[in-house]
């Protein structure tokens, strides 16, 4: 199969399945699986087929920096939507995506260590922010019909934008791009409309929360590839990206004191 295939098909068929599984077998499962990177990792491991894994993992270190600027937008909402509507609330959180990657960026440039040293505690900050309220209203609305067609096409799109551009855009700005959560944010607005403010603050938490597997991924990326067999490589940061999911789904089954 041509990576062009590869992309066309992988893609939706991987955001399909798991989408498909995390409806089916609920909040364990879709936890779980909500922490793997589903439209980085395909990003990533095109661009080491396509431009090497030099380029790759030198991307990894742009997509770190990326995911401080996409938890920036979920601290902007956290603060934001109790105290506006659906639509400004959402806009003043992508202005603070792209405020926060012209920084990081753009301007400070921190690398990987310290842009993860900012990420992990604006990550938690933004779990906190974002936790469940005593009232959270126990019913939960069907996703409209244009829901699983949207999450497929938006992953397809992010992934064939980001690797046909790479060479134009370089290592740094195509991995501050692959983070995007440009399937989430459909899925708050939805939230917003259908459940109101606390159903959209979950899904920003539970976005928060798989953030800490994306970033583990990016950090094992950059740390193996091109030190040892790039399917390892991969095998290994999904497997990280998995693993650092696991605390927040424990704490989220535990049973809660009366």
């Amino acid at each position: 199969m041509s990576l062009i295939a590869a992309k066309i098909i992988v893609t939706p068929t991987l955001m399909w399945a798991v989408s498909t599984a995390a409806r089916r077998w609920g909040s364990l499962v879709g936890g779980l699986l909500s922490g793997l990177p589903l439209t980085s990792a395909p990003i990533s491991i095109y661009l080491a087929a396509e431009q090497g894994e030099h380029f790759a993992a030198d991307a990894a270190v742009g997509s770190v920096e990326g995911l401080g600027a996409v938890t920036a937008s979920y601290l902007a909402y956290a603060f934001c939507a109790p105290r506006m509507g659906i639509l400004a609330a959402i806009l003043l959180a992508l202005a603070a995506f792209v405020l926060g990657g012209a920084l990081l960026h753009g301007v400070i440039q921190p690398g990987l260590w310290l842009a993860t040293a900012i990420d992990l505690p604006a990550m938690a900050l933004a779990v906190a922010l974002c936790r469940p309220g005593p009232e959270a209203p126990a019913r939960r609305s069907r996703p409209p019909r244009w829901d699983m067609p949207a999450r497929l096409a938006a992953a397809t799109i992010l992934v064939l934008l980001v690797s046909t551009l790479a060479p134009r855009l370089g290592p740094g700005l195509s991995g501050v791009l692959a983070p995007i959560p440009i399937i989430s944010w459909p899925l708050i607005a939805f939230a917003r409309a259908q459940g109101g403010v606390g159903a959209a603050l979950d899904v920003v938490r539970g976005s928060a929360q798989g953030a800490f597997g994306v970033l583990a991924f990016y950090v094992c990326v950059h740390l193996l590839l091109g030190r040892v067999d790039p399917v390892a490589a991969y095998a290994v940061s999904i497997a990280a990206s998995a693993a650092s999911v696991l605390p927040w789904l424990i704490a989220r089954r535990r049973p809660r004191a009366a």
